[in-house]
């Protein structure tokens, strides 16, 4: 999927939010793991952040009940909420800014049990570089957990950095692809009932790498059912109790 233009994503943005499904109110709001506590802060889940009065704003669609939503936010940062409105679930990802992370996205699982939601650091990086992570879950999105992405490299840009990443999460799978046409390299986890990605994996269950020049039809056989391969934010969308 090329990316639109920013005027057409605008758009495209507005239009979403107006086909949203209705975001159930079942009372059963998750919150999910805290990254390792060395992690940035602005990955942590906390009860200091400042609430925004903005609308809610779909970023991200999987399919007709299954999507991301950003809320109080500010210039696109603020709560990232995975909503599933066949399943009643509803949970508090993390504090994010989807329009951080330039890279592509592709759920393709079909079971519903998998999600993955990259983040980058938009902050100051510093002497020693930047550290990335990424929400992971595999119960339908009822809880997350934390990984780091980026172990391999050592980023003084995160943001820019990011246009070079595509997750690719498929019913056993998460697939991390960094680079681009035949020098891509891939690194992928598995995604099995309880994993932990930080941790030894139980026996029998593996992850591993390889050059997509391996396979390289893994990104054009796979694509999320709306179609939309990245987030979606509208900066012009502000609180009115900003600071």
């Amino acid at each position: 999927m090329k990316r639109l233009p920013l005027i057409v994503l605008s758009c495209l943005t507005i239009l979403t939010a107006c086909r949203q499904p209705q975001m159930p109110d079942t009372g059963r709001y998750t919150y999910s793991d805290m990254p390792l506590p060395n992690t940035k802060p602005a990955l942590m889940i906390s009860e200091n952040w400042k609430k925004y009065n903005t609308p809610p704003q779909t970023i991200y669609i999987i399919d007709d009940h299954r999507f991301i939503t950003l809320e109080s936010y500010d210039n696109c940062s603020g709560e990232t909420w995975y909503n599933d409105t066949k399943s009643g679930v509803r949970t508090r990802v993390g504090h994010t800014s989807p329009n951080g992370f330039l890279g592509k996205l592709i759920i393709d699982d079909q079971t519903g049990m998998n999600v993955v939601v990259p983040t980058v650091t938009t902050g100051s990086c510093g002497d020693r570089g930047c550290m990335n992570y990424a929400a992971y879950s595999t119960d339908g999105g009822k809880t997350f957990a934390w990984m780091r992405y980026d172990e391999s490299n050592i980023t003084f840009d995160s943001q820019k950095n990011s246009k070079d990443y595509t997750f690719l999460i498929t019913s056993d799978r998460l697939y991390v692809v960094e680079g681009r046409e035949s020098r891509a390299y891939v690194a992928y986890y598995p995604l099995v009932p309880g994993i932990n990605l930080g941790k030894p994996y139980p026996p029998g269950i593996r992850g591993g790498s390889f050059n997509l020049s391996a396979d390289p039809e893994l990104l054009t056989s796979h694509r999320t059912p709306s179609g939309q391969d990245h987030y979606i934010c509208d900066t012009s969308i502000l609180p009115t109790n900003g600071d």
